[in-house]
C-alpha cells in the first residue's frame, strides 16, 4: 500500500501539468456554439478535447478554430467560442451598419456560432486579450454518436484586411 501511495503522489503533479499545458477534456455548456457544439438542446452535452500546447507555449492562433478562453468578465469561468480574427486584422462587426473594428496588438476577436445566444467580442467584450486563450477545441469525444474532429471555419467575408506577419 505504501508503494502505491508513493507512485500516486508522483503521478499527481504529472497529471496536473499534462492537463494544464498539453491537453484536457471539457464539458460544453450552453447554446452559444450551436450547431457546432451541443446541437440538440434536449440531448446530452458534448465533451471536447482541448489541445493547449500550441496556444500556450507556441502562441499559434488560427482564425476559424474553436477555442477555449477565460471569460473576460469572469476570471473563474471558461468559455468556448470561434476565433475569427487576430491582432492586425480588421473585422466587419455588422454588415448592415458597415461597422468594423481593427483588432489591436495582443488581442483577438471571438464569437459564438449561435449569435443570439452568445456573449462574445461582438455583443459584450470587444477584442479580447490573447493571454486569455487556454487552448483549441480539436475533437468532440462524447457522446459517441458525435465523436469526431471539430472543423475550422474561417469567415473571410468578415475580414476587411489581414496582417498576419507577426502571428
Amino acid at each position: 500500500m505504501h508503494k502505491f501511495v508513493r507512485q500516486g503522489l508522483w503521478l499527481l503533479p504529472v497529471g496536473i501539468a499534462f492537463t494544464d499545458c498539453i491537453a484536457s477534456v471539457l464539458k460544453v455548456e450552453g447554446a452559444s456554439m450551436r450547431p457546432t457544439l451541443n446541437p440538440d438542446s434536449n440531448g446530452p452535452s458534448d465533451w471536447v478535447l482541448v489541445e493547449k500546447l500550441s496556444v500556450k507555449l507556441q502562441r499559434c492562433y488560427t482564425p476559424g478554430e474553436v477555442v477555449v478562453l477565460w471569460a473576460p468578465d469572469n476570471p473563474h469561468q471558461q468559455i468556448i467560442k470561434r476565433l475569427l480574427a487576430v491582432e492586425g486584422d480588421t473585422i466587419i462587426e455588422d454588415a448592415k451598419t458597415h461597422s468594423w473594428t481593427e483588432v489591436p496588438q495582443g488581442r483577438c476577436w471571438i464569437e459564438g456560432d449561435n449569435a443570439p445566444m452568445s456573449g462574445d467580442s461582438k455583443s459584450a467584450f470587444g477584442p479580447v486579450h490573447l493571454g486569455l486563450l487556454e487552448g483549441r477545441v480539436t475533437h468532440i469525444v462524447w457522446p459517441p454518436a458525435r465523436m469526431g474532429r471539430v472543423a475550422v471555419q474561417e469567415q473571410p467575408a468578415r475580414l476587411l484586411q489581414t496582417d498576419r506577419r507577426h502571428v
